[in-house]
């Protein structure tokens, strides 16, 4: 499937008004309310059934994908989530819906879809929620920034594209049907398909899959891609691939900036027995977060570098921000790689353009920032810095693949 940047002139719903700099405004705030959500998924991953950290209202660097619903079919545009593990649209009848370009899909129009009842297996080992007639099985899936959805679970054929450009139905044995829903706010998603492992479709359709993301600031970009199943692309060096409370992670060992390698403590990355801390991958925050006793050796090493020729500056009330006064294009032309390195041998290559993002005109920050302690000493690697790479989840195989390489080139 095509991976469809929001902003991007290849979206149904590219706005041209909307400025460069009001982009990256946004990308920002979504990346802030993401690890606040997430964080708080960590410290209780079981609390409730289906609790998960989504911006919902697509705020931030996220990616939709165009697949259909249903027999006949009726296409959707839906965000990608690798923190969410439900597959679920807006339906009628619609009792309380975002605002949608696409029509709500409509369930009495469909020949395959089929609630699930309430005292079926399916029911027991979800949800085990059910209506007010005890018939059908249900779902209420509560997010963390206020957003949510809530409606009957069901079975339903997908329509997805293959790679010959041709089309393949897959009979998916649980979908969320939402009939209240609450969160978008710029009228382009239909809902959200989960690609957490957590009762997600992804355990139904082969259990791998892999995401290539080219440079998210160029919107006429075409190349973004989700594989899902025995195609998906599991090139490059592998690391050890970890899922715990719904999220993807992995054993980050160190960090150099150039040919200087950080001092950080070997134990600073790791999750503890109780859930907290680790380095998880996430396609929801367009920032990278980094625990203190990881980020601030980062930190130093660039001041190190940056701070005898630019001056600092504070950016806004992010003040958690490295900025300084100066452009990506001309001031960081000399800058070196920054090389994150995970067990086994696989390692993300960041350049400036991971690394930094101009911010304003005359502005530009470091893309990695320090995770506050009150965020359960969680890390995440967002798009930001996974841009330029393709990233293959084997999750039977306890494996993340990780390729630097031109989306295009996979065609």
């Amino acid at each position: 499937m095509a991976l469809i940047h929001p902003d991007s002139v290849h979206s149904p719903y590219y706005n041209p008004n909307a400025t460069a700099y009001d982009l990256v405004e946004r990308a920002i705030d979504g990346s802030f309310a993401r690890i606040r959500s997430l964080s708080k998924r960590v410290a209780g991953p079981n609390d409730l059934a289906f609790r998960a950290g989504l911006i919902a209202d697509n705020r931030g660097v996220a990616f939709l994908v165009k697949i259909s619903v249903g027999t006949p079919p009726a296409q959707q545009l839906l965000l990608i989530d690798t923190g969410s593990d439900l597959f679920w649209f807006q339906c009628e009848p619609c009792i309380s819906c975002f605002k949608q370009s696409l029509p709500i899909f409509d369930p009495a129009k469909s020949s395959s879809y089929s609630n699930i009842l309430c005292n079926s297996i399916a029911c027991d080992i979800s949800t085990r929620e059910c209506d007010s007639d005890k018939k059908y099985c249900t779902y209420s899936y509560t997010y963390l920034d206020g957003a949510g959805t809530r409606g009957n679970l069901a079975s339903e054929n997908v329509t997805f594209e293959t790679s010959d450009e041709g089309t393949i139905v897959i009979p998916i044995r649980m979908v969320g049907c939402g009939h209240e829903n609450s969160g978008s706010i710029d009228g382009q998603q239909t809902g959200i398909l989960g690609l957490s492992h957590n009762l997600s479709f992804i355990q139904q359709v082969g259990s791998k899959f892999s995401i290539c993301i080219g440079n998210v600031h160029d919107l006429q970009y075409q190349y973004n891609q989700l594989v899902i199943g025995d195609d998906s692309v599991l090139e490059g060096n592998s690391t050890t691939l970890d899922v715990y409370g719904g999220h993807y992670y992995v054993n980050l060992q160190g960090i150099s900036v150039g040919e200087t390698r950080l001092k950080i403590d070997p134990g600073a990355f790791k999750r503890a027995p109780s859930g907290q801390g680790g380095v998880a991958l996430d396609s929801g925050s367009g920032l990278t977060w980094l625990k203190g006793d990881g980020y601030v050796p980062l930190q130093n090493e660039v001041q190190r570098l940056l701070d005898p020729r630019l001056r600092r500056v504070k950016y806004g009330r992010h003040i958690e921000f490295l900025c300084y006064e100066g452009t990506v294009q001309k001031d960081l032309q000399e800058f070196p790689v920054v090389t994150f390195y995970f067990e086994d041998g696989a390692e993300l290559i960041l350049d400036v353009d991971n690394m930094f993002l101009q911010i304003k005109p005359n502005m530009f920050c470091m893309t990695v920032v320090q995770s506050d302690p009150k965020f359960q000493g969680l890390s995440l690697i967002g798009v930001l810095a996974q841009q330029y790479h393709n990233i293959g989840y084997d999750i039977p195989g306890k494996k993340l693949f990780i390729q630097r390489i031109d989306c295009r080139l996979l065609d």
